[in-house]
């Protein structure tokens, strides 16, 4: 079963954990989310593993609509978070139920905001990350920013 349905994209949304740093010896790119301490952070509020894979939204943040009840977190950037069209708190745990929808506003500060979801994101591993690498066109979503389902 699926969490969520991306409704709108956003401006970049990417899929992002911890990076793939030992790879670069080799000349793979090490990815991963730009601020590493709003990633951690954002997945231990949801109950995860500090480096499992998060949304990594820049500047314009995704619509997205819960398809079942969930914990999700949002640290990084403050992009004006809110569920149902309320404001949300950030650097916190969030209780999401089905058909509820997270969506985003003004960015008021940082460019660079991360959604967790409990229980992490379902992409498959590529050299030990699940980081997106778009020029690569590999990790994440087939390595490709997030798009409309």
């Amino acid at each position: 079963m699926e969490f969520a349905k991306v409704v709108k994209a956003g401006l970049l949304t990417t899929v992002q954990d911890l990076g793939r740093y030992p790879y670069q010896a080799f000349g793979v790119s090490a990815c991963g989310g730009m601020d590493t301490l709003a990633l951690r952070i954002a997945n231990i509020l949801v109950g995860n593993d500090e480096g499992e894979a998060v949304l990594e939204a820049t500047l314009i943040g995704p619509q997205i609509v819960f398809e079942r009840e969930g914990i999700i977190s949002i640290t990084g950037g403050n992009l004006s978070p809110t569920i149902n069209g309320k404001p949300v708190s950030m650097w916190k745990s969030l209780h999401v139920k089905a058909g509820d929808e997270l969506g985003f506003g003004s960015c008021l500060y940082g460019c660079r905001a991360y959604i967790a979801f409990a229980g992490g994101i379902a992409v498959p591993r590529v050299m030990g990350s699940r980081s997106t690498f778009m020029r690569g066109n590999y990790g994440g979503l087939d390595g490709r920013p997030l798009k409309k389902r």
